[in-house]
């Protein structure tokens, strides 16, 4: 079973989409994303029901986004709405690896030979991502 924060899920969706590999680990990543895919998408559609319930409404009762296309908050449940969003962005998701589970060593045996250098979000990203996977394992 593999662990992340719906905070970590895109990021780790789009470092996995990034790498170069070979088909066969490329096979399994894709599979990996797939199911990373449909948490995110999960996640997407909690965190848009938030905005759905304290979001600021129009008189046509649409919802109001700021010019940088950010929901509007009514004033008074501003507070209780981010509140539950920063419960949602650290709430921890579990992925289940057993479909894949034989493709999963291949794919970590292949990410350890990786040769390529990772610094920043990429490195911390990384070392979540196998962390998680040797666990699996």
């Amino acid at each position: 079973m593999l662990s992340l924060k719906n905070q970590e899920l895109a990021p780790v969706i789009n470092f996995l989409t990034a790498l170069e590999l070979s088909p066969k680990a490329s096979r399994c990543r894709s599979k990996l994303v797939k199911k990373l895919m449909e948490k995110y998408e999960e996640y997407v559609d909690d965190e848009k029901a938030l905005f759905e319930k304290y979001g600021k409404r129009d008189e046509n009762d649409e919802l109001l986004k700021s010019e940088e296309g950010v929901y509007k908050l009514v004033e008074e449940t501003a507070a209780e709405c981010l509140a539950e969003q920063q419960s949602l962005i650290d709430e921890e998701v579990s992925i289940n690896l057993d479909e894949i589970k034989d493709k999963v060593k291949f794919l970590v045996s292949k990410l350890d030979k990786l040769d390529v250098k990772f610094a920043g979000n990429d490195a911390v990203i990384y070392d979540v991502l196998m962390d998680q996977l040797e666990e699996e394992n």
